[in-house]
């Protein structure tokens, strides 16, 4: 894993991927977006080598996005990684799920989180019906060393809902293809608690930048949520393919207009936790699919 000195977005602390369809079968309910309506629909530039399109759309993604806490004990690191490799596999090829991201801590490597994204309200309740899903779950059970814990969120960018999906070889299962490329990425998730009456300003700010800051070459991922039980919380999920891209993102324009803009907005300073990739295994799974 690169190691990286500088993080983008946030100063350092150590706390809390054309256009696709799924098949036929894979069609579900989506949610409804009620979260940046009024925000105006307008194209961005390709990034280099990549040609990703994202766009800022008046009907937002809002998806839910869940984040499970995950602490295992020290013997038990490689077995959980196993297993939830093989759950993580199997659940991106469910109806509804379109992400199922799984990363390790790199100052903690007990600690992990599990990114879940369900395209569809009825999705997480099927998941917990899997075969896949139960037997994970029995297979770690004894190797938690405290009880797994979770934060649900809304996503606001990117807005456009196939922006969220898996390439569509591993969401049919083949999981082979996600063997080529970058494998060794950065995953930062800053935290940023804002005042009550600053939410909006800084949901508008925060997708300003994230817009930019997506079509970085440094960049794989650049994802804005909003906390469900909480409006003035949201985590960035920020997600670099080489060592030197949080530095260069933190020089970018687009970054210091937001740090500026939103620096009087802060109810607490924003904190972060950094992560290895494990599931995508390269950023062929974290970018969006051409």
């Amino acid at each position: 894993m690169h190691s990286v000195a500088s993080l983008a977005g946030t100063p350092s602390a150590a706390s809390n991927p054309a256009s696709r369809r799924r098949a036929t079968t894979k069609t579900a309910t989506r949610f409804t977006s009620p979260l940046v309506a009024g925000i105006h629909r307008r194209g961005l530039s390709s990034s280099q080598g990549r040609g990703r399109i994202l766009k800022t759309s008046c009907s937002s993604s809002n998806m839910l996005s869940v984040h499970v806490q995950v602490e295992v004990k020290e013997d038990c690191v490689d077995g959980f990684i196993a297993a939830s490799l093989a759950n993580a596999t199997n659940s991106v090829q469910e109806a509804g799920v379109s992400r199922f991201d799984f990363v390790q801590e790199t100052e903690a490597p007990t600690k992990f989180q599990l990114v879940e994204i369900y395209s569809a309200a009825d999705a997480p309740a099927k998941h917990k019906e899997t075969a896949h899903y139960n037997a994970w779950r029995e297979t770690v059970a004894d190797m938690m060393q405290v009880p797994r814990t979770n934060v649900k969120y809304n996503t606001v960018f990117p807005t456009e809902k196939k922006a969220w999906d898996v390439p569509s070889d591993l969401a049919s299962g083949q999981a082979s293809a996600d063997a080529h490329g970058v494998t060794d990425l950065l995953a930062v998730h800053v935290f940023v608690h804002v005042k009550p009456d600053c939410v909006a300003a800084f949901r508008d700010a925060s997708i300003a930048n994230a817009s930019k800051s997506i079509d970085e070459p440094g960049v794989s991922r650049f994802d804005l949520l909003q906390q469900a039980d909480d409006e003035t919380k949201f985590a960035l999920v920020e997600v670099y393919n080489s060592p030197d891209a949080p530095a260069k993102h933190k020089e970018t324009a687009h970054y210091n207009t937001w740090r500026e803009t939103v620096a009087d907005m802060m109810a607490e300073p924003r904190t972060n936790i950094k992560f290895r990739n494990l599931f995508p295994k390269s950023e062929h799974g974290w970018v969006e699919e051409k």
